[in-house]
């Protein structure tokens, strides 16, 4: 009988203490974290997902959830006691000097994420998963690892869709993107403000999406941009990301119109309208 060892996955928890606070936009704030552990820290792909923590409900103090059963342990815990978990994008790490990128949508006092960045201050501390072991020897393992964006090798026309949540993913992406892959992109952003340049080397077409400040006759949502949109039949990969009802709408469309195989749209709810995510 033949075994395959896969590689090791570790997420462990950490604090992470606010060094830097920077508004990349109207609606974007970018946090920099430093800590300890955070130098040994890794990740697996361009859109990272971890996990932070913030004070429970009842005002206690934040405690960090510890050991492989972390998850089961947050869970066991009384609502009004547990820690308040969000799911977010590695915008940068910089394990040498121990420091970690997370860019914030802001919108008000409409969501703990939000409320806390708004009011963010030098010093202050919140919790985060974070990966510490990473498996990149194959797609399974780069899913599992907590990265949803794996194109095929052979991929050189990509469609990218993202909303505003997205947008620090997107960013990652684009900035990996080989120099031979080309990318159409669709962006939804709440101001022309934050419209910002995205480096790549790839070649990259962007058509932005705001909801204040667009010329007339800009289309108005995501799945209008890409429904009005003529695609190149040479699309092979497509990656969707954003609010769930959204995704999945663009979804149907780039199978069902554009005749993408189910296999090559990945596509990722972000946030869920009306209702908070983990």
């Amino acid at each position: 009988m033949t075994s395959i060892l896969e590689r090791p996955i570790d997420f462990d928890s950490v604090f992470g203490t606010v060094a830097a606070i920077d508004d990349v936009s109207p609606h974007l704030r970018r946090v920099t974290f430093t800590g300890p552990r955070l130098g040994d820290a890794v990740t697996a792909g361009p859109d990272q997902r971890i996990k932070i923590l913030l004070p429970p409900p009842n005002g206690s103090e934040l405690r960090l959830p510890v050991g492989k059963d972390w998850y089961a342990g947050w869970c066991a815990q009384p609502v009004e006691e547990r820690s308040v978990m969000r799911t977010y994008t590695v915008r940068a790490l910089r394990p040498a000097v121990a420091e970690l990128d997370i860019e914030f949508v802001l919108h008000g006092v409409n969501g703990p994420a939000s409320a806390w960045v708004s009011e963010a201050a030098l010093g202050d501390q919140i919790g985060l998963i974070l990966p510490f072991a990473v498996d990149t020897g194959s797609t399974k393992g780069l899913l599992n690892s907590g990265v949803d964006y794996v194109p095929p090798a052979t991929s050189l026309h990509r469609v990218l869709i993202a909303d505003e949540t997205a947008l620090p993913a997107l960013a990652g992406i684009l900035e990996q993107l080989p120099a031979d892959v080309r990318a159409t992109v669709f962006v939804e952003v709440p101001d022309i403000r934050d419209i910002r340049s995205l480096p790549s080397l790839g070649r990259v077409d962007i058509t932005w999406l705001p909801h204040a400040g667009a010329p007339e006759g800009t289309p108005k949502s995501l799945p209008e941009a890409l429904e009005a949109a003529s695609l190149a039949r040479d699309v092979d990969f497509a990656w969707v990301a954003g609010e769930s009802a959204m995704i999945k709408q663009i979804r149907r469309h780039l199978v069902n119109q554009v005749g993408l195989p189910k296999s090559a749209v990945s596509f990722q709810g972000y946030w869920k309208r009306g209702e908070p995510m983990e």
